[in-house]
């Protein structure tokens, strides 16, 4: 028997699980904190990993969050776990365990697991999106995942819509992320309120949330609704933009943002019709939500983990 370990590492929580033959059922699954921002994630990560080990077990797939590099298992800089920059991660995993690490992006996990076990199935070109606290994005192309010359190809949230748009959570301007993400739209609206505008939203402590901004917006908010639409808008901007790079035959989003419905894609839509660069990209275009909810990313890694497997099976052979 076999095993496979996946891992999901998150700024808030760490999932690990292990998996035999082909199923994606796990053998046993665990869940923690990462307290990212205080010192000892990697040994919270190891603690978590050693809860599901089993003594078969012959590879580990990671989905972690980015910038990082796949080809040497390095997380370069993450914002979500400020304690790791130039981190071997993939390296020190080996070493404790003893088996092949395969790590990348998490967003680009997330893809690759809908491809292969959820809402992409059977399509060999496709482009999934996670629209939440920020904008991921992963890109399958002729039935292989892009990852490009440094790994680092299709960071989908940071393409430039508006290089004097707001700034992103990466530091620089007028990302999609800066316009569509959660965090964004959450901006834009307290931003408004603080000018003046009419709405029945109530700052608490200065902020507020997309969530209490979807519930508001459904419930007529004027100033609600136009923050989803401008978000639909820049969205739909950019969803032009990758069909005229990648011209897939399904986009898939994910995130929680995702979940609100026509308040996000109906304007969505509509910018998306008037800016794509001709209508037959739009021909037979599949555009739905993701079918693998907050199992994307570890089932993505798990998926991950296998194909390098079998690809290495294949070499040997």
């Amino acid at each position: 028997m076999s095993l496979t370990i996946a891992v999901d590492l998150g700024g808030t929580h760490i999932r690990t699980a292990s998996y035999n033959s082909e199923s994606i059922t796990p053998v046993a699954h665990y869940r923690a904190r990462t307290n990212a921002h205080e010192p000892g994630v990697f040994d919270r990560l190891v603690q978590a990993i050693e809860t599901v080990w089993h003594p078969d077990v012959t590879s580990m797939g990671v989905a972690s969050p980015g910038p990082l590099d796949p080809y040497t298992g390095t997380i370069l800089a993450t914002p979500n776990i400020p304690e790791w920059k130039n981190f071997p991660l993939a390296q020190k995993l080996s070493a404790r365990f003893g088996v092949p690490v395969h790590l990348d992006n998490d967003a680009n996990m997330a893809g690759f697991g809908e491809w292969t076990f959820g809402a992409g199935k059977g399509h060999h070109n496709l482009i999934y999106l996670t629209i939440s606290t920020g904008v991921g994005g992963g890109v399958i192309c002729n039935d292989t995942l892009l990852q490009g010359f440094h790994g680092l190809a299709t960071e989908l949230g940071h393409m430039i819509i508006d290089p004097n748009g707001p700034p992103c959570g990466c530091g620089k301007n007028g990302h999609v992320e800066s316009f569509s993400s959660g965090t964004a739209i959450a901006r834009h609206t307290v931003a408004q309120i603080q000018t003046g505008q009419k709405t029945s939203l109530q700052l608490d402590g200065g902020t507020l949330t997309a969530k209490q901004i979807a519930e508001a917006a459904l419930a007529g908010d004027s100033l609600a609704i136009s923050a989803f639409a401008r978000a639909g808008y820049y969205l739909g901007i950019a969803v032009a933009n990758y069909l005229a790079i990648f011209d897939p035959s399904i986009v898939i989003f994910g995130g929680g943002v995702s979940q609100v419905g026509d308040l996000l894609f109906k304007p969505f839509q509509e910018s998306l019709h008037k800016h794509t660069f001709h209508p037959h990209y739009l021909d037979d275009l599949v555009i739905t939500k993701a079918a693998l909810g907050d199992d994307a990313g570890l089932l993505g890694a798990l998926a991950w983990a296998r194909h390098k497997r079998n690809n290495e099976m294949m070499r040997v052979a």
